[in-house]
């Protein structure tokens, strides 16, 4: 069954604005184990693993480790994993470390053109792996980052893991998701958050954020203009795409 983004217009109106739980009870009832959350151990994607496990929902968790994460984001998601009973944290790796990558291809992401390849190697190709297990994948991303993610609406498309991308985020403000944090003490947070990091990647390419300077500012402070890893269809922009999706979801496309 193809599906397009014209299909999704019915279910993003209905879920326009819904809370983030009703959209991970939405997702957990229609997709079952054909589903799982997307965290890189960051405050928005522990927020939602913390969201879905208090409510009883069970999901695997998949977690890229590009081999050179900070040790407080190895950390959280050993945390992540032993406090949070319902979920399975599913680890990928890519095919070569960084130092065979590096003695093979020189430092990648010296350069944007590197970066973008650098990026591509340790971070979107290892979700391949998981590529056909799953028929929708749950992302943290929020409209209030700016750039290509002020359009994220609750459902997208995702061609290259031929799967729906789910944002139970979408309309969260960064107030929100402050208040979330301060409200539930619990949960999985990442200790770098408090040392002046709001978004954390591969620590070469990642610096803290001055309190004057936006949100993404530490990423890639070293090549201007790039705010992402293209990891997420979102930030890739280009031309509409479809999935091809089991005949068992026909209905809900259908009545949306």
């Amino acid at each position: 069954m193809r599906i397009t983004a014209d299909d999704l217009e019915a279910l993003n109106r209905r879920f326009e604005g819904a809370p983030p739980l009703t959209l991970l009870r939405f997702t957990s009832e229609i997709f079952g184990d054909r589903a799982a959350i997307l965290s890189s151990m960051q405050r928005a994607g522990t927020v939602l693993c913390h969201l879905a496990d208090r409510a009883g929902l069970p999901f695997d968790v998949v977690f890229v480790d590009t081999g050179v994460l900070h040790g407080e984001t190895l950390a959280t998601r050993d945390t992540l994993a032993a406090t949070h009973p319902l979920l399975r944290v599913v680890t990928l790796r890519p095919e070569r470390t960084f130092a065979e990558q590096t003695a093979e291809e020189g430092l990648l992401y010296l350069s944007k053109e590197g970066q973008e390849r650098c990026c591509e190697l340790r971070k979107s190709a290892p979700l391949h792996a998981v590529r056909g297990r799953y028929d929708a994948l749950v992302s943290a991303l929020r409209r209030d980052e700016g750039k290509a993610r002020s359009a994220v609406r609750p459902f997208g498309l995702d061609p290259e893991m031929n799967a729906l991308r789910i944002h139970p985020l979408a309309a969260m403000t960064r107030e929100g998701l402050d208040r979330y944090v301060s409200e539930h003490p619990d949960m999985a947070q990442n200790p770098l958050h408090l040392m002046g990091f709001p978004t954390i990647g591969c620590f070469p390419c990642t610096t803290p954020v001055r309190p004057d300077e936006s949100e993404r500012a530490g990423r890639w402070r070293h090549l201007a203009g790039v705010a992402y890893c293209g990891i997420n269809p979102v930030d890739r922009g280009g031309p509409p795409e479809s999935v091809d999706l089991p005949d068992r979801y026909a209905a809900l496309f259908a009545a949306g």
